[in-house]
């Protein structure tokens, strides 16, 4: 049976009220026009855009916006007409392009290509959903049914089970209970798909559930913070469609809900059109074509509590198929994109969107460590978390990026000064948007992901050293330690191990003094959380003598002498792995 995820304590609308405008406002260009492109938010909350095409043809290389700028990134060989990515527990991307089976990763800490594995089989147009194991399937495709998982803890591809129905362009999001739903698309023989089937990573297999009440392809489909999931607009027969409906997973059934006011085809979001759920609940539709292919500029939102849309605004040029971000500060970044009418016409232009909140100071939320633990409760620090007169209850927000999932909690315990939840429980492997909520005025995000610590270690004693041991994390969510960093207390010595050694000696220890141990997994986006203190180990001249190995470096901490040892490794074995190793149709 598939593991439940909850969605806890969850108001009707955690903040904004429909019909109240949010704003519009040009950003910085990127220097490439582009369309069809892939983009992902990465843990620095920096957004990435790669490939896609435009006037000249495929678009090779790729572009980060942070700090109010852009600064490119080199290509990655891949070309193709549609460009998917997904950042994966690492901090690293998972990147394929339609007409290749290779697939590459871009590592955002080195600015740097490696290679991602060979698919087993080319797909035009797939699904590509990030699991709660922190794996990664990718479905359907061209005119196949057949679906394959990226595991990035080896690195490999693997076939998993068939759809019963061959399918592309079709709309695909991860569930609350961590299965995947996948609805319509098109194939050579039915044309749109009149089906809906949902995939269960526990069993590889996939499974029919209720059909989508209008089938279509190039559609929205976005989970809600009630469970619920909201399929809106795409191509239909006919052409494009304002027609929106909800799937409940707990009764297995389509309800027609409220329809657009325009009709939608390619939306802002990802390739595959995915609208943004905002943190308020309420979720953006924008840009998209109707069915002379005609750019909308208008924007809306949708209520679930109502079943309606609401015009909020436009940008300042209509067009389809580019990406769409939410950013940790609550934005929307909009990237580039495409019209079609009166002349096909590519776009480099950048905007954002900010949605009204309500008025009242804000909480602040300082940074924290990017990897937190996994299950355990989250402690934020800032300031304004019992709002202005002191006397408020704030509330933690946790937002998947993946799929938009919300999940509230109260506190265990706040000052003014500082929040902590209760123990979260097994959460999705993701990176997580973490705000404080205070009457009803949301902070700007920390970005969090949560992986297990390194086993309690144990210790060996020598004569003036201890030799430290433990287990790998029991969970990483996709993020597998490149080494371990031991540290001893008191005084601070410590050593390092690269993986998948899980042991180490501590040298330069008196004889006599009893020491704790312990030990730090070595991501390649950040060290994990600290293990459990080992029992004491105390040094003794009968022991073995000092062994030969890294000496720590005076002034630097075990982690850091770690972390650039494991640079230089993790760059040695990336160069050895090497050496082994125009505008979509509408169908």
């Amino acid at each position: 049976m598939s593991k439940i995820f909850p969605y806890l304590g969850l108001a009707a609308l955690l903040w904004q009220a429909p019909g109240v405008a949010g704003v519009w406002s040009a950003d910085v260009p990127m220097a490439m026009p582009r369309g069809q492109h892939a983009g992902v938010l990465l843990d620095d909350g920096s957004v990435a855009v790669f490939g896609g095409v435009n006037r000249l043809g495929f678009v090779t290389g790729g572009e980060r916006y942070g700090g109010a700028a852009w600064s490119p990134i080199a290509a990655s060989g891949l070309t193709g007409n549609v460009t998917e990515a997904v950042t994966l527990g690492t901090g690293q991307v998972l990147v394929r392009a339609d007409g290749s089976a290779q697939a590459h990763l871009f590592d955002p800490v080195a600015n740097a290509w490696l290679p991602g594995g060979t698919q087993t089989a080319v797909r035009s147009q797939p699904s590509m959903t990030l699991l709660a194991d922190g794996r990664v399937l990718v479905a359907g495709g061209s005119n196949l049914a057949s679906a394959e998982l990226y595991d990035p803890q080896t690195g490999t591809w693997t076939a998993t089970g068939s759809m019963a129905h061959a399918r592309r362009a079709h709309a695909a999001v991860l569930l609350g209970d961590g299965r995947v739903l996948v609805a319509s698309g098109f194939n050579n023989v039915v044309g749109e798909v009149p089906a809906a089937e949902i995939y269960d990573p526990a069993t590889g297999t996939w499974s029919a559930v209720a059909p989508p009440l209008v089938p279509r392809h190039y559609a929205s489909l976005n989970l809600l913070p009630d469970g619920r999931a909201l399929l809106a607009g795409g191509w239909t027969g006919p052409g494009a469609t304002t027609h929106a409906e909800l799937y409940d997973p707990a009764a297995n059934t389509w309800t027609a809900t409220g329809p657009m006011n325009f009709p939608r085809n390619g939306a802002m979001g990802t390739p595959l059109a995915h609208a943004t759920v905002l943190p308020s609940g309420l979720v953006l539709m924008v840009g998209g074509s109707d069915t002379a292919r005609a750019a909308q500029p208008d924007a809306e939102l949708y209520d679930r509590t109502t079943g309606t849309w609401t015009i909020d605004g436009s940008m300042g040029v209509g067009r389809e198929n580019g990406s769409a971000h939410l950013l940790p500060d609550g934005d929307v970044l909009l990237t580039g994109g495409f019209a079609q009418q009166p002349a096909t016409t590519f776009y480099a232009s950048v905007e954002r969107y900010t949605p009204d909140v309500p008025a009242g100071p804000a909480p602040v939320v300082n940074a924290v460590p990017l990897l937190q633990r996994h299950g355990a409760a989250l402690t934020l620090t800032g300031a304004g978390f019992t709002g202005a007169l002191g006397a408020s209850t704030p509330q933690l927000h946790l937002q998947r990026v993946g799929n938009g999932a919300i999940t509230l909690w109260g506190p265990a315990s706040h000052t003014d000064a500082s929040f902590t939840s209760p123990p979260l429980g097994a959460l999705p492997a993701g990176l997580y948007m973490a705000r404080v909520v205070v009457d009803g005025v949301p902070s700007a995000a920390a970005l969090v992901r949560f992986t297990d610590p390194a086993g309690t270690p144990g210790g060996t004693a020598g004569n003036g050293q201890v030799t430290v041991s433990w287990t790998s994390p029991a969970y990483t969510g996709g993020n597998p330690p490149e080494g371990y960093a031991a540290t001893a207390s008191p005084g601070g010595a410590g050593c390092t191990a690269v993986a998948p050694a899980t042991s180490c000696t501590v040298t330069g220890l008196t004889n006599g003094t009893p020491y704790t141990f312990t030990v730090r997994a070595l991501h390649p986006n950040g060290e994990g959380p600290v293990s459990q203190v080992s029992a004491p180990v105390t040094p003794t001249a009968a022991g073995p003598g000092p062994a030969t190995g890294p000496v720590p470096v005076p002034g630097l901490s075990p982690a850091a002498v770690a972390l650039t040892a494991l640079a230089a490794a993790a760059l040695a074995a990336r160069a050895q792995r090497r050496t082994r190793s125009g505008t979509r149709s509408k169908d």
